[in-house]
C-alpha cells in the first residue's frame, strides 16, 4: 500500500507545475495525445485554448518575480474555476502561457470557456492592466492523417492574433475543414 501511495505521489509531482498547481507541459502533451486518438476514433471535436498573460514581462520587471508569480497563480485559479469536466486538462504550458485541452468541444463551446476565463481574470484584480489574458482557440475533428500539434499551432496563431488585435480578447482560429477530407 505504501509503495502505491509513493508512486502516486511521484506521478503527481512529475506532472504538476509546482507554482500554479496546474498540470505541466509533459502531462498536457500526454493528455492531448490520448484525447486526440480517442476523438479520431469517435469522430468528435477536440479543442485547445492557448492563454497568455498580457503585458506580463513589463509587470514582472516593474514589480518583481514574486508579484509576477502571484499573477500566474491568480490566472491559474481562474482557469481551474472555469475548467471542470473530467477529461479537461488545464496546464501551465511555459512561462506566462497556459493551455487548456477540452475534449468533445466545438469552437463555439471553447470560445465560451475562454471568455469565462478571460472575464474571471479581468475581474480578479483591481488593477486591470495587470490582470488580463489573451486567448487563442482552435477546435477540430481529428483524422488519422493528422497529428495533434496542428491543433496547438492553430490555437497559438489565434493567440498571437488576439495579442496583435489589442490583447484582453479571445480569437478563434479559422481552420480549413480538414476533417472532411477522405
Amino acid at each position: 500500500m505504501r509503495r502505491a501511495e509513493a508512486e502516486d505521489k511521484l506521478e503527481e509531482l512529475a506532472t504538476t507545475d509546482p507554482l500554479t498547481g496546474l498540470r505541466n507541459r509533459r502531462k498536457f502533451d500526454s493528455e492531448i495525445d490520448l484525447e486526440w486518438r480517442r476523438a479520431a476514433r469517435s469522430k468528435t471535436p477536440v479543442a485547445v485554448l492557448m492563454i497568455d498573460a498580457d503585458h506580463f514581462k513589463a509587470y514582472n520587471d516593474t514589480y518583481g518575480h514574486q508579484a509576477g508569480d502571484q499573477v500566474l497563480v491568480g490566472i491559474a485559479i481562474c482557469i481551474s474555476d472555469s475548467v471542470s469536466r473530467a477529461g479537461d486538462c488545464a496546464a501551465r504550458y511555459g512561462g506566462e502561457e497556459f493551455a487548456v485541452l477540452l475534449p468533445n468541444t466545438s469552437a463555439a463551446e471553447a470560445l465560451n470557456v475562454a471568455e469565462t476565463i478571460r472575464g474571471k481574470v479581468q475581474g480578479w484584480s483591481d488593477d486591470q492592466a495587470t490582470s488580463t489574458v489573451s486567448c487563442g482557440i482552435a477546435s477540430l475533428v481529428p483524422t488519422t492523417s493528422m497529428d495533434w500539434p496542428i491543433l496547438v499551432e492553430a490555437a497559438d496563431k489565434a493567440l498571437y492574433a488576439a495579442k496583435a488585435g489589442g490583447r484582453n480578447q479571445s480569437v478563434v482560429a479559422s481552420l480549413p475543414k480538414l476533417s472532411l477530407v477522405a
